[in-house]
């Protein structure tokens, strides 16, 4: 049976909040004070109980909510993933380092158990990338770097439906190949920053947009983060956003169905 592809969350939230990530990052700018104001140290302060003060808010108004960071750097989703953690006050979590760990130890190869029997390696990875965002969507206050390279589960939007259920952000990379197929999968987040390199790049700035466009989503829907936690509560079964009542979604039909007929063959 081929994966259903999850349907694209609700269009308005997506407008507003990769708007306000533009508007973040000049607002930043024009609130830095002028050298002549200030001493350097004292500008450094200022910013970074800024950055406290609307990390804090941002974490009271998630209420436990996991953020996931997606995009084709593995790297730059890492170090968003990190300073998003320290601002919020969460957990960082790296699936790449989770996988790896796993690979270290042998936890890896395939058995009946995982899904991954009598798939190439490439395969089998995925099996065991998905499965680790399976767990992970069941955790509360994890700030989660995702693989990157455009070829994981993060980049299908059929194994996106353990994504949902956390605030998902995409770190795109300027000058990117706007016709790479897993940009598709990409546009289903809900934040979107834009960044030059991995070179020039700052984490904590990033951040802070991340956080401004975060704080924009949430005041314009207040709905929003107790939607997510009922998604992950219903299995998290990719009908995001439109949540369907339990005994009423198409996919939970089809699972009785199947068990149903389970049940008269083993008769």
């Amino acid at each position: 049976m081929s994966a259903r592809r999850p349907p694209r969350r609700a269009p308005r939230a997506r407008v507003v909040a990769a708007r306000h990530a533009r508007d973040a990052s000049a607002s930043t700018r024009r609130a830095r004070p002028s050298t002549t104001a200030r001493p350097r140290r004292a500008r450094g302060v200022v910013a970074f109980a800024t950055e406290v003060g609307l990390g804090e808010s941002v974490a009271n108004a998630l209420k436990g909510i996991s953020v996931v960071v997606v995009g084709d750097d593995e790297r730059a989703n890492d170090a968003v993933a990190r300073a998003l953690a320290t601002q919020l006050q969460y957990s960082p979590v790296s699936v790449p380092a989770l996988i790896a760990s796993s690979e270290a130890v042998g936890a890896v190869e395939a058995d009946e158990g995982d899904g991954a029997a009598g798939l190439d390696a490439d395969a089998a990875r995925l099996v065991i990338e998905n499965s680790a965002h399976e767990q992970l969507s069941t955790f509360l206050r994890l700030c989660v770097a995702t693989c990157g390279g455009g070829r994981g589960a993060t980049a299908r939007g059929d194994c996106w439906a353990w994504l949902f259920g956390s605030m998902t952000v995409w770190v795109d990379i300027e000058g990117a190949d706007v016709s790479a197929p897993q940009r598709d999968a990409y546009e289903l987040s809900e934040i979107r920053v834009v960044v030059k390199d991995y070179s020039d790049f700052d984490g904590n700035v990033v951040a802070a947009q991340v956080l401004s466009g975060i704080k924009q989503l949430v005041d314009s829907d207040d709905q929003l983060c107790g939607k997510k936690n009922l998604y992950v509560r219903f299995g998290c079964r990719g009908d995001w956003p439109d949540l369907a009542p339990p005994g009423e979604y198409a996919g939970d039909a089809a699972a009785a169905k199947a068990a149903a007929s389970k049940n008269e063959g083993d008769k």
